[in-house]
């Protein structure tokens, strides 16, 4: 197998690893040391992680596997016959006297010894090994856990859409008057204006409810903040859109008690996300 086809099976894996993890390539390259640590070539290493995503089945594997092998052997083999030619040259200038016996000796001393390494590691690369099995791959360095949905955070769904929907019935009226303060000093512009305020309400109630119930910060800059309000605005105008054609439909207090209950979890869920889109990051 050539280095380009490693080089074309790790960036598959790096592919496959981008979908999985925050920092593909850090644990990518954690996983391969860690195989190499036990004894195989880095082109053996990204050969198992291959197999091991089940892009290529045991037999392909164990045919490439052989292929790696058969490379590995013929650079070793070609050292030694580099090692054994340099002997034939160092035998021929001592004896035409152009070395003296120390140097020659000392030469030769260094050549044998690095031969005789070379067909040590020959000797186990041809050694029969038992038939291969998956790597138990060691455990990659920690990484955000997948969060589920259990019941702590359905209710902080809840409680954010709920505590939501008071604040914003409360100030409610006090948007109402300054829209109509403002409409009435500047009439479309005014009315505009009013928009704008309505936006960074909704911003500013969301960011303080995901701080106080989520522990997570928003970004405070105007910019962040008005976009913040209006990616909110439409989210939760289509997320209402079912209660509003079943409150029409069944038209009676149960269904609105009821629809306000689900809004409740609907207007968090919706919130919380809107928000992390703005989530202020760190370092």
């Amino acid at each position: 197998m050539s280095s380009a086809d490693i080089a074309e099976l790790y960036e598959e894996l790096l592919k496959i690893y981008k979908d999985r993890y925050i920092n593909p390539k850090t644990i990518l390259s954690y996983k391969i040391i860690e195989l190499m640590k036990e004894g195989r070539s880095r082109e053996n290493a990204i050969l198992a992680l291959y197999e091991t995503e089940g892009k290529i089945t045991p037999a392909e594997a164990e045919v490439l596997e052989e292929d790696i092998r058969k490379k590995e052997e013929e650079a070793i083999e070609q050292q030694i016959k580099k090692h054994k030619k340099s002997l034939e040259k160092l035998a021929i200038l001592f004896s035409k006297g152009e070395l003296d016996e120390e140097s020659y000796r000392a030469a030769i001393k260094l050549h044998e010894e690095k031969t005789a390494k070379l067909e040590t590691e020959k000797e186990e690369e041809t050694t029969v090994k038992p038939k291969r099995e998956l790597v138990e791959l060691p455990a990659p360095p920690p990484t955000a856990p997948a969060k589920r949905l259990d019941f702590q955070t359905i209710s902080k769904y809840f409680i954010h859409g709920f505590a939501f929907s008071i604040i914003m019935t409360a100030l409610g009226f006090v948007w109402a008057f300054v829209l109509v303060f403002l409409t009435v000093a500047g009439s479309f512009i005014g009315l505009i204006l009013g928009f704008v305020v309505l936006l960074f309400i909704l911003s500013g109630v969301n960011t303080f409810l995901t701080e106080s119930i989520w522990s997570f910060s928003t970004q405070q800059e105007w910019v962040s903040l008005l976009f913040h309000g209006f990616t909110l605005f439409f989210a939760l105008i289509a997320a209402h859109i079912p209660a509003i054609i079943i409150s029409l439909i069944v038209p009676s207090i149960a269904t609105t008690i009821v629809m306000f209950i689900a809004n409740a979890f609907i207007d968090g869920f919706v919130a919380k996300n809107v928000a992390g889109w703005w989530e202020e990051e760190y370092g």
